[in-house]
Parts: structure tokens; sequence; C-alpha cells
């Protein structure tokens, strides 16, 4: 199979009041999915606690995470289907990053202790 990876930039909005424990979890599946499909992790920007523009599934918060990865373009429909199907997640997005000169750049990083 050729390497071709692409850059993708995800942004997950987990519940807010989910325990450590929960988003490290989830956090360690995404890191591992994006492994077994031969890409690599890059950055992981954790926004922390924010306040939604409108009410998604009843909750006015969420938990935002930002991952910068590359990954194959077939495995993109995977990693989208197995999020869509957890309870945790209010809402995911993922972007292609053509630039990726801005690549962790963003706001003052938070870390998450894994």
């Amino acid at each position: 199979m050729s390497k071709n990876l692409k850059n993708y930039e995800l942004m997950i909005i987990l519940k807010p009041l989910l325990p450590d424990d929960f988003r490290k979890e989830i956090h360690k599946e995404l890191v591992d999915m994006v492994k077994d499909f031969g890409g690599e992790v890059i950055d992981v920007d954790v926004w922390g606690k924010r306040y939604l523009s409108y009410k998604i599934k009843g909750h006015n918060e969420g938990y935002y995470m930002v991952y910068d990865f590359k990954s194959t373009p077939e495995s993109i429909a995977e990693i989208k289907r197995k999020l869509q199907l957890k309870q945790e997640v209010l809402r995911f997005m993922i972007i292609n990053m053509e630039d990726v000169s801005s690549i962790g750049k963003s706001i003052k990083k938070k870390e998450l202790e894994i």
C-alpha cells in the first residue's frame, strides 16, 4: 500500500461534564485509530470548555480539542463513522489542510496529560 498521507485538522466537541479519564480514553482511541491507518498525530490543542453559540443535544457548553494529523484520504470516512457512534461527542469536523505552515501556531496551548 502506498503512503498517500494528507494533512487534516479535526475539531471535536465533547460533552462538557465528562470526567478526565473519559476524555483521555477518547483521545487515546483517536490517536490509535490514526496510527492504525498508517497516519500520525502531529499536534493536539486542547481549548477546554467553551460556551456554544446554540444548544447541541441539550448542552450550552462543550469541551473542545483540535487535532492536526496526517492520514490517508481513505481512512477519513472510517474515522468519521467511529466518531459518529460515540455518545460523548457533540460535534466534530474534519478538514483537509492545504497550507500546513500554520499547524501548531494556534492559540496558547493547554497540554493534555496522558
